[in-house]
């Protein structure tokens, strides 16, 4: 019973009292800058790992050497990748945008995604990455199949190399992706020169991708939605939340994020103006009494809720006339339920 117990609290299913207390005492230790107890090192320091955050915890675990050199040297090889594949896409005329792989610094998860929404250049990149790079194509789960996803490995690098023509779980639409690109900067992360969308469609993807792809927050979504937001203003995220038709999605990521930072005793004002902005541009909070479960990070959506969301994005897809897009959003929560079970019985990365 106890092993069955540990894999469901594993996979974010059971959501324990210890775990909870862990975390909210990891997140009010990271936004205050305050140290944590020695005696639990190895517990935080695996928590921070699992929420994408040691390099922004390392202060306040005392992180060994090792381990920082480690990470910096992972953050590091992400930098090389992206080096080595974007110059040459860039020479063969595709044009494409990062997307998540450098909202976390300076911490880095473990693959970096080239967003390529036209289907000529997304050939081509699949292409020159097989044939040029000859790299290691990985299996993918059934929705990412359906919505088009390309994973790899190229031979010297540790980090999961990925193209994605769209940002959705089944291909259901958010956002207008050619505006996306159109809209895309230059920005310099490291000292490199790096291709990033613009800093509202940052904030929606981050938002989209946690509520409909992987349908989960860590601990860097708090953090990174923070910064994000920071250079935003709250009339021109509303727009594109509105643009992308998921208001109730982001109503209860802001309340998620809100319920964890009170919990932590921090006060973020930016916040506060977008969930009243929220309320008045797309309604009431219709999910409120399915947030009463534990504060545990990564924090799993719960089922019932994820549900509701598809259904309502969907209704809103429909009223737009994107039919194609409103089947899709039905079809998507099953879907997803059975590609979160073969992860978890596979041994597959959750978070």
């Amino acid at each position: 019973m106890g092993v069955k117990t540990n894999f469901l609290e594993e996979v974010g299913v059971v959501k324990t009292a210890r775990r909870e207390a862990e975390s909210l005492l990891l997140l009010r230790a990271i936004l205050k800058k305050q140290s944590l107890p020695r005696t639990d090192h190895e517990r935080f320091l695996e928590l921070s790992r699992l929420n994408k955050v040691v390099l922004r915890a390392t202060s306040i675990l005392d992180i060994s050497p090792k381990i920082v050199n480690e990470s910096n040297a992972s953050a590091e090889e992400a930098m090389r990748l992206y080096e080595l594949v974007s110059k040459t896409l860039e020479e063969e005329g595709i044009s494409f945008a990062v997307i998540k792989s450098f909202d976390s610094l300076p911490d880095i998860g473990h693959d970096l995604d080239f967003l390529i929404p036209s289907s000529t250049d997304f050939h081509r990149a699949r292409d020159i990455l097989v044939n040029k790079f000859r790299v290691k194509v990985e299996g993918l789960s059934f929705c990412d199949m359906v919505v088009g996803k390309f994973s790899c490995f190229l031979p010297g690098f540790k980090h999961d190399f990925e193209l994605y023509p769209t940002v959705s779980q089944l291909g259901e639409q958010h956002l207008d992706t050619r505006e996306v690109m159109t809209n895309r900067k230059t920005s310099y992360v490291s000292g490199r020169r790096v291709w990033l969308t613009s800093d509202v469609d940052r904030v929606i993807i981050r938002v989209v991708h946690a509520m409909f792809r992987h349908n989960f927050l860590k601990l860097s979504d708090v953090l990174d939605f923070i910064t994000l937001t920071r250079d935003c203003s709250s009339p021109e995220i509303m727009d594109a939340v509105d643009r992308a038709g998921i208001g109730d999605a982001f109503i209860f990521f802001l309340s998620t994020l809100d319920r964890f930072l009170k919990a932590s005793q921090y006060d973020c004002p930016k916040l506060d103006v977008l969930r009243t902005d929220a309320k008045h541009r797309f309604g009431r909070d219709r999910l409120g009494p399915l947030r009463r479960d534990r504060l545990v990070l990564p924090y799993r959506i719960p089922t019932l809720a994820l549900l509701v969301l598809f259904l309502l994005k969907g209704g809103r897809e429909a009223s737009r006339g994107r039919l194609k897009s409103a089947l899709l959003c039905l079809f998507a929560p099953p879907l997803l339920l059975m590609d979160f079970g073969a992860n978890a019985l596979s041994g597959h990365r959750l978070w």
